[in-house]
């Protein structure tokens, strides 16, 4: 028996190598690798009977060498490791697909017994195979393998490059046969969870419809459709009543959704397509993506394609009153408006009726209402709405009715905070002039003054501009200016002095803008107020 360790962690590579007492479970050799890359490579290497992984590490995770490794090596027995505690759940989803989870730190003794067991499976395996022919215990991937290609449209759906295929990789796929497919998807997490973990909850859901969906009289293929999305073919096999076998699917379709929100955190939807030729597969199947794609209301829902459109009535968008939301805005009535946004997103109907197209066309009037808000206090869309989080949410807003409420209820939050941050925006010009005064001799910059206002840097300059007549950095070597010419007129001090005294910390810079402003130098200007200076004093001593 060879095994193969992999973990970022040479560490962690080394404590497992030291603390399983390899010798007397029977194994030959013990090979290690630090990222997904090396351990392909050991695969090409040598033979190896067991991988023991880690799942997070920064090149690759371990779900994608799982992967890799099931395409390849489908007889290697994987076992993870992981510092997830919360999915010990998902243990026996594990191993319904050949694999099983040990959590971090490790109790060696446990490890040892799980490795114990996978040896033990490896065996009965082998004796298995050796009694039978290896195409029989082939032939689950082969056929998997050939609804992949098939509905990636690398196989043509017409009946001789379907024969071709079947002839080559003896395939006894029947082609007067009926299908039926049921897509499943995953169209929310209940909780965080990173894209690694969401991986593999997404295989224990995978392994759990495997468990699920058994029929005595279809033979099923069940397969991961996408990072989502898994897909259950039924090849028809008995003569059952038609409605009793959509009556079957729809049982296991309501189990697995039950399962899925219990164990894994995990809203799903499932969709129920018609029986047909596979000529007509790939069509069917488009069909059902359509349906899930039109799914906004990420709820759990078992849908069927034979009854899409019918019995069902589509809420029909219809334009929203703009003009009056813009109105209760200016009359500070926010919950007003979101109240009646909120009343039309959700109608006392059921909300399957409402699709993609309904959503767009919201968030398209919605960004009007934003536009007209912005325009009304003469700042820019992007000065209110240009943060990480905003473009986060609006990206979602089209995609599901949650996404939409969120980014609305985002939007009027910022609106609320805007007006609330500038209600007493006409002392805004006061306050910053004041804080100019009281800072002459510092460095200053436009983000610090916008700061102590409340109010966005761009915003504030055109209201001062507005309402001074000159720009902010202009007022403020106006003023600059002011206090250098009183100082170098009625002090003593040094022009180097002074310039520190009115915020410049650079002697030339000072005597540039002194002089551009002025028409004199600051020694010239000083030169020049001198000899006055002088005489009032001389007569206020005579008198």
């Amino acid at each position: 028996m060879n095994v193969l360790i992999v973990d970022d962690e040479i560490s962690a590579i080394e404590a497992v190598s030291k603390g399983i007492r390899w010798d007397m479970l029977g194994f030959e050799n013990v090979y290690t690798a630090t990222s997904v890359q090396e351990a392909i490579l050991r695969f090409s290497e040598i033979s190896m009977d067991i991988l023991l992984s880690d799942i997070e590490m920064p090149r690759g995770s371990g779900l994608e060498l799982l992967q890799w490794v099931n395409e390849h090596y489908p007889n290697v027995k994987c076992i993870f490791m992981t510092c997830h505690a919360e999915f010990h759940y998902l243990q026996k989803a594990m191993r319904l697909g050949g694999v099983d989870y040990i959590l971090k730190p490790l109790d060696f003794s446990k490890v040892e017994l799980v490795l114990k067991e996978t040896i033990e499976k490896i065996r009965t395996e082998r004796i298995l195979k050796e009694n039978s022919n290896s195409w029989v215990q082939n032939k689950k991937a082969v056929v998997k393998q050939f609804w992949k290609d098939f509905f990636l449209g690398e196989i043509s759906p017409n009946r001789d490059s379907l024969k071709n295929y079947f002839h080559q990789k003896r395939l006894d796929i029947k082609l007067e046969g009926k299908y039926l497919p049921v897509l499943i998807v995953t169209k929310k997490w209940m909780d965080l969870y990173s894209k690694d973990d969401q991986k593999l909850l997404q295989y224990g859901l995978r392994n759990i419809t495997e468990e699920l969906f058994t029929f005595p009289e279809a033979e099923r293929e069940v397969i991961a459709f996408s990072d989502t999305s898994i897909l259950v073919m039924l090849q028809i096999t008995g003569c059952s009543e038609e409605q009793d076998l959509y009556t079957q699917i729809e049982n296991c379709c309501r189990q697995s959704i039950d399962t899925a929100k219990r164990y894994i955190k995990g809203i799903i939807s499932c969709y129920i397509g018609v029986k047909d030729t596979i000529y007509e597969m790939p069509s069917v199947i488009e069909s059902l993506q359509e349906m899930d794609f039109n799914n906004v209301i990420h709820q759990p829902s078992v849908s069927f394609l034979n009854q899409a459109n019918y019995g069902e009535e589509r809420l029909v968008y219809s334009d929203t009153p703009i003009g009056q939301w813009r109105e209760w805005l200016q009359e500070g009535l926010y919950s007003k408006v979101w109240n009646e946004i909120r009343d039309r997103l959700t109608p006392h109907e059921p909300k399957n009726n409402i699709n993609r197209d309904f959503l767009r066309l919201f968030a398209r009037d919605f960004y009007y209402l934003i536009f007209g808000f912005a325009s009304d206090r003469s700042i820019f869309v992007n000065e209110l709405l240009n943060d990480e989080q905003s473009n986060k949410l609006l990206e979602k807003a089209t995609e599901s009715l949650d996404g939409l409420l969120q980014w609305v209820t985002h939007a009027i939050e910022l609106m609320q905070y805007f007006d609330k941050a500038n209600a007493n925006r006409d002392n805004s010009v006061e306050r910053t002039k004041m804080y100019i005064h009281q800072h002459l001799s510092e460095e200053i910059s436009m983000e610090q003054i916008a700061r102590n206002v409340h109010l966005n840097a761009d915003y504030l300059t055109r209201i001062f501009k507005k309402e001074i007549g000159v720009s902010i950095s202009k007022y403020m070597i106006n003023k600059r200016m002011e206090k250098a010419r009183d100082l170098l007129i009625h002090t003593d001090k040094s022009i180097g002095e002074i310039a520190m005294l009115v915020g410049y910390y650079n002697y030339s810079s000072f005597n540039r803008v002194f002089t551009k402003e002025t028409g004199k130098s600051p020694q010239e200007f000083k030169n020049s107020n001198k000899s006055g200076f002088s005489a009032k004093q001389s007569d206020f001593e005579i008198l």
